[in-house]
């Protein structure tokens, strides 16, 4: 389970934003409709079940606000949760650790980014020396040093 629900809560937060819009615009839609109908009603004996079926209905829009802001936090999820990924293994690169590689789930999106920035890494980590190699080369440069010195 996920420590933080926001990974980037300024990305996310639009995200749910939109969609909880979306749902509130439903509610009110059902609201101004459910008050022309009841204003338009003159048979008295019909308000139960005018009352039944829009209750149904409101309940369906509840469901549907609660699927919008749930796709909302998936959708958003799918495309942050990568960033955040590439995000880590560009500091890393920056740092000269060209080893980490990005690796997304199946549904997330940016598989497109992260497999050219995987390809970079895997160049960059070609042509750098690796740690053994540097760790010997500073020791002979020192050993030289040492002699030279003598």
């Amino acid at each position: 389970m996920r420590k933080f629900y926001y990974l980037k809560p300024n990305i996310q937060y639009a995200f749910t934003g939109a969609f909880t819009l979306l749902s509130a615009i439903e509610i009110g839609i059902f609201t101004i409709l459910l008050y022309v109908v009841e204003s338009l009603n003159i048979h008295r004996s019909y308000d139960v079940m005018l009352y039944i079926r829009f209750s149904i209905i409101f309940l369906m829009v509840l469901v549907i606000s609660g699927f919008n802001f749930w796709f909302g936090m998936r959708l958003s999820h799918r495309i942050v949760g990568p960033m955040i990924q590439i995000q880590r293994v560009l500091e890393r690169a920056l740092k000269g650790k060209y080893d980490s590689r990005i690796n997304l789930r199946t549904n997330d999106y940016l598989h497109e980014i992260a497999e050219d920035i995987n390809l970079l890494l895997e160049k960059l980590d070609q042509k750098s020396p690796k740690t053994d190699e540097k760790k010997s080369l500073e020791q002979q440069d020192q050993s030289d040093n040492n002699e030279n010195n003598l």
